[in-house]
This record gives structure tokens, sequence and C-alpha cells, in this order.
């Protein structure tokens, strides 16, 4: 790892490349950013208005069989009190069943006693049986019968207009009594009160719908292929969900996820209270968006639940295709900076080189001028004068150093040539003082000889001593006049 970092930062290329992409990547990821935000916000505001579309399409679709119902068994209520009898209240029934592909079912049920010979109870009740699949309905079949007696005046499609004594939707409920005519699945009502011409309350008409094919209309609206659907009723009870052992069993509170508690309250308290909305929360261990509108009629409300996956699983995809071109981008950008830098820089490696050169002593060998305009061919041009004036530095100062080279050996052998003559002098001196010493020292020899007794020695010794004495002057005489006229040499 050291040699890699050594290295990198031994190459300028490297490094000025690396700078580059380190620039341009802070500006796309800045960039990215911003324009994947800008897609976020924008796919998120398609899917809350694709949702929401498909929610309020479902509701109106619900709406219109609902209005279907509603004006069918309001005329039924008023056309059935012209014609009140046991015959024609099975077969309106019947009728109103055949011709009505939504119906489930369709009860005319009358206040006890009504008909004296009838006894107590008195329903006419028509069931369709649906065939498979349920949207074809030459298939179904309806069977049409006086119900059994029952206490149906505490049913709850049968108290609730009475004391409310107008039309309403009920709750969803089972239909199932023992020894009479029911449908198997769960059932939601319509419910007409029905008055004589006084205006006095004498039966209900009931529309019913089974709540099974009331929500495969709803279940089957999939945005996004894991969204599923729900349909609370008015105490929060799930009349659709994609778990079915939850139906009729939980609510929406009881069944909240406990990362998403307070949310989900939140939630169910704004679907009970009639709001359209959306919220983000936590559904089964994942975000969701959850999409929510009421059905008016019947208090109950829609919700569709989207995965946060699903709503963004393009755009994730997208997001992963982005990165994956961008690091492939950089890594081709990397590339041709490498290269680009490379030979933008060629110039100063070859200066490089030629420095260290000229550090080994190497001043004299040409580098070629450089035609680029730029500041890298102004320096090579430059650095090429610099080694040209530096070669002729060098030159100079070597010719220098030879000519005073030249000059010390001259000196050097001055030096040993005086050395020589101050030894031949010294020589030369000794030689004559010992020449000269002799003739003095006879000299002075007789001279005080003659000084001390002269007058006492005999005139032989004198002469001879004064002939000696002319001998050693004419010896000195002589030495000297040789001296005198030898040439001097150094």
């Amino acid at each position: 790892m050291k040699q890699i970092i050594l290295y990198i930062r031994q190459r300028l290329s490297i490094r000025l490349g690396m700078l580059i992409v380190v620039v341009v990547t802070l500006f796309f990821i800045m960039l990215l950013n911003f324009l994947f935000y800008r897609c976020k916000l924008y796919i998120q505001h398609a899917a809350i208005d694709h949702a929401t579309q498909l929610l309020d399409n479902t509701a109106e679709r619900i709406n219109g069989i609902m209005n279907e119902t509603e004006l069918v068994t309001n005329y039924m209520a008023v056309t059935t009190t012209r014609h009140l009898h046991p015959d024609s209240l099975l077969a309106f029934t019947r009728r109103t069943v055949a011709e009505n592909y939504f119906l489930t079912g369709f009860a005319i049920s009358m206040e006890p006693y009504f008909f004296p010979s009838m006894g107590r109870y008195f329903s006419a009740y028509s069931l369709r049986h649906r065939g498979l699949p349920a949207s074809n309905t030459t298939l179904d079949s309806i069977t049409t019968v006086r119900e059994g007696p029952f206490e149906y005046f505490d049913a709850l499609w049968y108290k609730t207009p009475h004391t409310l004594g107008t039309p309403c939707w009920v709750d969803a409920y089972d239909d199932y009594n023992e020894g009479t005519l029911s449908s198997p699945d769960i059932l939601t009502s319509y419910c007409c009160p029905m008055r004589d011409a006084d205006g006095r309350y004498v039966g209900s008409v009931t529309a019913s719908l089974t709540l099974k094919w009331l929500s495969g209309a709803f279940a089957s609206l999939k945005p996004y292929p894991n969204s599923s659907a729900i349909m609370l009723g008015r105490d929060g009870t799930y009349l659709v969900h994609p778990d079915t052992t939850k139906l009729f069993r939980q609510n929406i509170f009881s069944d909240a996820d406990p990362k998403a508690q307070r949310d989900i309250n939140i939630l169910g308290r704004s679907m009970l209270g009639g709001r359209s909305g959306m919220m983000r929360t936590v559904v089964d261990g994942q975000y969701a968006y959850i999409f929510y509108r009421p059905l008016e009629r019947t208090g109950w409300s829609l919700a569709i639940v989207c995965p946060e996956s699903d709503v963004f699983a393009r755009y994730n995809r997208l997001l992963v295709m982005a990165w994956i071109i961008v690091a492939v981008g950089l890594m081709l950008l990397m590339f041709f900076c490498y290269q680009t830098v490379c030979h933008a820089v060629q110039p100063l490696r070859q200066l490089d080189e030629r420095a260290k050169r000229i550090a080994d002593g190497l001043f004299d060998e040409p580098l070629a001028p450089s035609t680029r305009c730029d500041s890298i061919g102004r320096l090579t041009n430059s650095f090429i004068r610099m080694q040209q004036s530096l070669a002729a530095s060098v030159t100079a100062v070597r010719r220098c150093n030879d000519d005073l080279q030249q000059q010390n050996d001259d000196l050097a052998r001055a030096y040993q040539l005086k050395l020589e003559t101050n030894r031949r002098r010294s020589a030369f001196v000794q030689d004559m003082y010992h020449e000269i010493r002799t003739p003095l020292n006879v000299i002075s020899g007789f001279t005080q000889v003659l000084s001390a007794g002269l007058h006492e020695l005999p005139d032989d010794d004198v002469a001879d001593f004064t002939a000696r004495m002319k001998q050693s002057a004419a010896d000195i005489k002589k030495l000297v006049h040789g001296i005198a006229n030898t040439p001097f040499q150094s």
C-alpha cells in the first residue's frame, strides 16, 4: 500500500487525473442527487395521482352500484305498496334479482300479522346463486321462497330502517339463519322502509350485495404488483383485507404494526372520520404508502396499500443503472484524463529527466525546442536557454580551472627552482667561506706574530711571513675577482 501511495505521489499525471475525477465526481454527485431527488418527487406525485385516480374510479364504480341498488330499492318500496299480495311480493323479489346482476338477494319483509292468513311472519326472499366465473350471469340461478318463521324483526336489516324511519345502508352481517334460505357469504344491505297511503310503516324492502362480490371489484385494484386493498366498516373492522383470517375479527387499531402504532391510530381515526388522504407508514415490517377515501353512503372507508419498494421500483432500477453508468463513466474519465494529462506533462517529465542528468554533471546533451505556445512550451524553451547558458558557464569555469591549474603547475616548478637555487647558493657560500677562511687565517696569524715580536724575529722569518701573507692576499684577491666575474644564474 505504501508503495502504491508513493508511486501516486511521484506521478503528477495520476494526481492531476485523480484531482479532476474527484472534482467531476463531486459535481456529478451533486447534480445526480438533485436530479434523482426531483425524479423521486415526480414519481411520488405520479404514484399518488395514479393510486388516487384508481381509488376514486373504484369508489365511483362502487358508488354507481350502490346508486343503482338504492334506485331499485326505493322504486320497489314505492311500487310494492300498491300490490301488497304474497304472490306478487314473491314475483317482485325474483324479477328484481333477475334484472339486476349486481344484487345477490332481495327481500320484502312485512310487519307482524300483516297477512293474517300467513301468521306472524311473512318475508319474500329471492337469492342469487352465482356460477363460476362470477362475472358470467348466465350461469347464475335464483331461488325464491317465503322465508321460514324466524324473528327477522330483530335483524339489523329490518330493525335499522324501522328505527330510523329512513332508507340506509347497514354494516356487513352474516345472513345465516337455521331453517331459512341463507347466503353463504357475508352480506351488506340497503334497507328502505315501506309505508302505506296513510304513512304507516308496513314493512321493509332489503337489497343485498355480497361483500365478496363487492370487494372483488375493489380487491382487484392493484396499481402495483404487491399492492393490496382494504375496506373498513364503521367501527374500523376489516370488511376487505388480503388476509381473510382478519375479516370481521380484527380492526385497524388492533392489527397495527408495533413500529407504526401511532401512525395507524391516526390513519384509522382519519379513515373513520370520513376523510381522504395519503400516509406513509410501516405495514408488515416495511414502509408503504396508504391512500384512502370514504364511501359516503355507508360510512365505510376504502384504502390501497402500496409498498414503497413497488412505488419506487423503477426509480431504484434507474438509480442502480445510473450509478453503474456513473462508475463506468468515471473510470473512462479517469483513463482519458490520465492519457490527456500524460500527454500534457510529457515535456515536464523530459525536463525532470534532463534536470537529473544536469545534476549528474551532463550539461551538453541537446534538448529539442518546443513548438507549444502554452506555459509548458515556454517553460521548456526557457529551460533549454538555461541549459545552454549553464553549459557555457560550466565551459568557461572549466577553462578558468585549466588556466589556474597551469599557473599552479608553473608556480610549483618556480618554487622548486627557487629551492634548488637557495640550496646551491648555500653550498656556494659554504665553499667560499672555506676558501676565504684559510688565507684569512694565515694573514691573521702572521699579523698577530708580527705584531707581537717584529723586532725579535729574524729577517728571514719576517720575509717568509710577509711572502706568505702576500700570497694569501693574492689568493683572496683572485677568489673575489673570480666571484665578481662569474654571471648570476637563478
